[in-house]
């Protein structure tokens, strides 16, 4: 009795120490690669993930899809992209390179601060003082610097995967809250470098009193055409004011020649549950396959 009763204790640390020296070990997500860029133009750090497609192969050419806050969106981008994309249960979207954009942040703490002067185009002293007290940042935020933001993507960010994967000249972007605020800005400020945009539950309405309408206004005054192809969204619980003001902001894009529009409110989501549904349907809406 007692010898099975040693024996049994013996295969219980054993199994315990098994246990113990898995634990604790790093997650990563097969097929993807990640870089760090340290911006000479703004002095800012960056952390790129990219997913390739299913059987990427460096002889074709692949389109390429930024997504921003992929401090929480790049696991389930990366993820979507190989189980949308060409494999042997089916296709539902084409191949594309994803690369997701965030900080350095460590913390969704930190990533509520280091991301509010990248994706703000104009100050607002205003919206620095209300969030800067409602996110408890232990330092002042400082809104406005998005066109900084954007040279380092032009310069920077989009020369890197070019020369790192075998691309085309098709590039998508997308963002969520106040990255996709940002996006609904690269419309009418990047359109040169961007075809495809993905705006979920944009902070259009409050953000400097409604400031893209105004830049939408100036951009009206000189071009009647804006080649993209848009995804629009918000979650059915979020503010009624704000999903009339997305409806009114697709009614003004439609008056472009070139602009394929699509708006989806998803019922019971709010401004985070609606994250993972966003992410996957506009994923699906910007590269769904092509019926040939």
């Amino acid at each position: 009795m007692i010898n099975k009763l040693i024996a049994a204790s013996l295969w219980l640390v054993f199994i315990c120490s098994q246990l113990t020296a898995q634990d604790g070990k790093p997650y990563s997500i097969s097929g993807t690669e990640t870089y760090v860029i340290h911006s000479k133009i703004n002095q800012r750090e960056y952390n790129l993930a990219v997913s390739v497609p299913n059987n990427y192969d460096k002889a074709k050419k692949y389109p390429v899809y930024y997504l921003l806050d992929g401090h929480y969106a790049f696991p389930i981008i990366a993820l979507s992209n190989k189980i949308l994309g060409p494999w042997r249960v089916g296709t539902e979207i084409d191949e594309v390179i994803v690369v997701s954009i965030t900080g350095k942040a460590k913390s969704f703490d930190e990533w509520l601060w280091e991301r509010w002067p990248d994706y703000t185009f104009n100050p607002s002293i205003k919206h620095d003082t209300v969030f800067a007290k409602n996110w408890g940042s232990p330092e002042p935020l400082f809104s406005g610097k998005g066109d900084a933001f954007l040279q380092v993507i032009r310069k920077e960010i989009i020369p890197l995967i070019e020369n790192q994967y075998s691309t085309n000249q098709e590039r998508g972007i997308s963002g969520h809250s106040l990255s996709g605020q940002f996006v609904a800005n690269l419309l009418f400020k990047a359109n040169d470098i961007f075809s495809k945009f993905g705006i979920n539950s944009p902070f259009l309405l409050m953000y400097n009193d409604n400031e893209i309408r105004r830049t939408e206004l100036a951009y009206s005054k000189t071009h009647t055409s804006l080649k993209a192809r848009i995804f629009l969204s918000y979650g059915g619980l979020e503010k009624p004011g704000e999903i009339k003001d997305l409806y009114e902001f697709e009614a003004l894009l439609k008056k472009y020649q070139g602009v394929e529009t699509k708006l989806v409110i998803f019922d019971d989501e709010t401004h985070v549950s609606v994250i993972p549904a966003m992410i996957n349907r506009c994923l699906k809406y910007l590269y769904k396959t092509k019926i040939k």
